[in-house]
This record gives C-alpha cells, structure tokens and sequence, in this order.
C-alpha cells in the first residue's frame, strides 16, 4: 500500500548525518552558515512553511512550464510584439538585462543552503529553491533569446553576466554581497525575506500587471510564473529570523536594515522609472509610491512588529526617498542615456507630467524645473545640451549617481575617510551601512574609480562606452525620438 506524503514527510526532511570523524565546524563551517552564537539545537525550531516533496515539485513545474510555454509559442506567430509601445519594450529590455544574471546568482546562493545551511530542513528546501532559480534563469534567457529577431538589445540578457556597463554593476554588486558574500543567515534575511518575500512583488507582480495592460501577455505571463516560485522559496527568511531573534535580535535588526535600504535605492532603479516613465499613462495601475507604500512599507513594518523588531533608523528618510529617489534616478538613466544598452522614455508630456503632479505634489518643484531646461534645449535644437561629456560620480556603496536618494534641495556630500582613501557615498544611510562593516566595501571599485585608476582607456567618455560593451547599434537615445518635447513648443518662456 502506497504511503502518503504526511505518513514519511516530517522522517524525510530531519534526515541528517551524525558526523563521527570530521568535526561539525569543518563540515559546516560558520562563515558559510552563519550560525555562530546559535546552539545547534535551535536549528530544531526551524519549520518550513511549504510542505512539497520532489514529486509534488516536478509535477506542478512542468504543469507551470507548459502553461509558458503554450502562451509564448502562440504569440510568437502572432503580431502582438510589432503593436507594443515602445517604451514598454524599453521596460522590458531593462528587466531582463538586469535580473536574468540575478536569477542565476540565486542557483549557487541556494545550493549554498543545500550544503551548509544549519539544519536538514532547510538544506532540503534549498534543493527546491536551487531548481528554481535555474527555471528563472532559463526563462529569462529562451524569452530574450525568441525577441532578438526584433531588438538585439534583448541580448544583454546574456552580455549583462559578462559586461563593464555602470548599471548592471550596480545590480551585480547588491546581489553578490548579500547572495554569494554573505554567510547563509544572513543571506537568508537579506534575499529571501527582503528581496524575494517584499521587493520582488515590485518587479514581478506590478510589472506584471503593466505588462498585461500594455498588451505584452507573454512577458506578464513570464513574470508571473517567476513570482509563484518566489513566494515558496522566499519563505526560507522567516524561521531563519525567528531563531535569530531566540538568540542575536541585535544582529537581525543590523542585517535587515542594510539589506532593506540598499533593496529600496536598487528597486528605485530599477523599477520606478519603469512604473512611471516608461509605462504608458493609460495603462498604469499604481504609482511606484503608492505601491511601494501598500506592497512594501506595509508588508516590512508587518514583519518588523511580528518579530518584535524596530523600524529602521533612518525609516522617515527612506519614506522622503519614495518622493524623490526614482526621480532623481530616471532624469540621470534619461541624461546619461549613450551610456545605456536600452532606450529610456522621458515620460514628459505634458499629460504625463500632469499625472507626475498628482501623485508626487512636490515632483514640479524638484524635478519638473529640470525638465523645463532640457525641453528647452531640445526644441532650440541644442541637443549637445542634453547629453554628458563625462561618467556619472558614482556611490562607493550602491554604485548608483551621488545625490540620486534624494531631491534636489537635500543635496549634501556624504564621505568618510577608511584607511587613507576617501569614500563618497549617495545618502547618509548608505555611508551608515558602509559602516557597519567597512571591510567588506573596502577597496571595491566602481566605474569611476576604474577610470581613475586609468584601467579605462582612452580617458574620456568614448573609452568608457568601449569599457562598458556599449556600441552604437544600442547605445542609449530617447525612444520617442523627443516627439514628446513638441507638446511645450513656443511655451518655454511661459
């Protein structure tokens, strides 16, 4: 009689060895699992909330991957690509150059839980989390790689795993210090609960939803099919931060509070100019703000009260940053736009910058004047106005613009000396994180540094571009071509 899965689960998943001739910490050494200051008995309270054996799991992946597959095959003989805006194709692009190399990132943090993370449970959970991280990573590639017929920009889905551009290394420095640099408590905290469990909704269920609106059922479908297996791997954060907090609750609120301000500037890169530049105004649902507020701010001071954790420091700060920070990041993405492998929407008209004003009633003054000098430039015809002579200053934390957290008004320097080098930084909680453990920034360099170092040659922003793999056939331009500067002609002076 066959058993069912209750009968043998709770057996299967406390399968562990009893070590008799290696000794525990070389078995499972603590700068991988993080368990140091954790009795090993703890790791019993450990308790995942999705119960799936193997066979439940191949069953329902291979139930999700035809359900994909059946969307994309139907819509590549259709013409549904050719009737896209292009602005949200520019969305799209951004998306899959950034996230597919973080997708794959993600297989080898899991298979670290599968190795040493300090309990069966959760080991046998990673060999879950690790095959779908490669179902993302190859999702993201077969979709990129049917579009290419369209747009070669699609293919720095791949180029982004081995390219120099200033952009993509910031997302690459985030997810290799809280993925592969982090021990896996820590990682679990800052991936799994923060990134996966709340930023991802951003990224995967918004986007989604702009997706299907903008008409783009097969990227909506994609994204969407990603975010069912986020939401069960994801959930490796919680009894992670439940034992923490039996044990170390100071060391829990320190890691949670770096990887949730460095999540909020990477996502406002990332995801809040394709919210509300990029998305087409008629097919907008939310705003980045009021998402973030009602996914985001919500669903992180939940957990922080459940856990009997603080709200962050620096929490009215971050709240200011969602009236500015993807602001500030999109007018410098759309300035520094020859250094780009997509094509940015300004996101301007005058209908546009309407709807701008009523969700952000400070937008005008900080960002809507700034605007004003580049409309005009672009209709006098003075278009080497518009464009930089030089590489952005970047952040010696997240690699985004200086001054891109907040408004224009707030704009101070924040630097700090380590070790005889001077170190800037582009808000007071980002020099903060540094910080709190600056050997682990130390000596990271990001595309300006290099340029000093002179490993960028010539010295001078066409050696950049080269540096960067940025050639003109994707290089960077408005992708309305500024059609949409032509609703303030004859009115600048107004």
């Amino acid at each position: 009689m066959p058993l069912n899965r209750d009968d043998w689960y709770d057996t299967s998943r406390d399968l562990e060895w009893t070590l008799s001739y290696v000794d525990p910490e070389v078995a499972f050494p603590t700068r991988w699992s993080g368990a140091q200051g954790i009795p090993a008995e703890a790791w019993q309270a450990w308790d995942e909330p999705f119960r799936v054996s193997y066979r439940d799991y191949v069953r329902i992946q291979r139930e999700k991957e035809a359900g994909v597959k059946a969307v994309s095959n139907a819509l590549l003989r259709s013409a549904t690509y050719e009737k896209l805006d292009p602005a949200h194709v520019a969305a799209s692009q951004l998306h899959m150059g950034t996230t597919c190399m973080v997708e794959h990132m993600a297989v080898t943090m899991q298979s670290r839980f599968c190795r040493f993370a300090p309990t069966p449970r959760w080991r046998n959970l990673g060999v879950f989390g690790m095959l779908d991280e490669t179902r993302h990573t190859q999702l993201d590639m077969r979709f990129a790689h049917n579009l290419l017929r369209h747009d070669q920009r699609f293919d720095w889905t791949q180029k982004a795993f081995h390219t120099n551009e200033w952009g993509v290394l910031a997302v690459k420095n985030f997810f290799d210090d809280v993925m592969l640099n982090a021990d896996c408590v820590e990682a679990a905290l800052a991936t799994s609960l923060t990134v996966e469990h709340g930023f991802t909704n951003i990224q995967f269920v918004a986007l989604a939803a702009d997706a299907m609106a903008a008409g783009d059922i097969n990227w909506s479908n994609l994204l969407s099919s990603i975010q069912t297996d986020e939401a069960r791997h994801a959930q490796q954060g919680f009894p992670t931060l439940a034992v923490l907090m039996e044990h170390d609750p100071e060391r829990a609120q320190k890691a949670l509070d770096v990887a949730f301000w460095r999540s909020t500037r990477l996502f406002q890169t990332l995801t809040g100019p394709a919210m509300d530049y990029y998305t087409p105004l008629d097919q907008r649902k939310m705003s980045f703000k009021e998402f973030m507020l009602e996914w985001i701010v919500n669903h992180h001071e939940r957990v922080l009260e459940d856990y009997g954790l603080k709200k962050p420091w620096y929490w009215d700060d971050f709240l200011h940053s969602l009236e500015n920070g993807h602001h500030a990041m999109h007018i410098g993405t759309w300035f520094w736009r020859p250094t780009l492998f997509w094509r940015p929407n300004a996101g301007v008209s005058k209908d546009e910058r309407a709807w701008l004003n009523e969700k952000y009633p400070t937008w005008e003054e900080n960002w809507g004047v700034l605007w004003d000098e580049i409309i005009r430039n672009v209709n006098d015809g003075s278009m080497e106005q518009t464009l930089p002579e030089t590489l952005p200053s970047l952040c010696n934390l997240t690699q985004l613009p200086l001054g891109s957290a907040a408004s224009r008004h707030d704009l101070a320097p924040h630097q700090l000396v380590y070790r005889g080098r001077l170190y800037h930084f582009d808000h007071a909680v980002s020099k903060w994180c540094f910080e709190q453990d600056p050997e682990r920034y130390a000596g990271h360099q990001n595309i300006v540094d290099r340029f000093i170092d002179g490993q960028i040659l010539p010295p001078d922003l066409t050696g950049g571009l080269a540096y960067m793999g940025i050639t003109p056939e994707v290089m960077g331009e408005d992708v309305y071509n500024y059609a949409w500067a032509k609703d303030y002609a004859g009115t600048e002076s107004d």
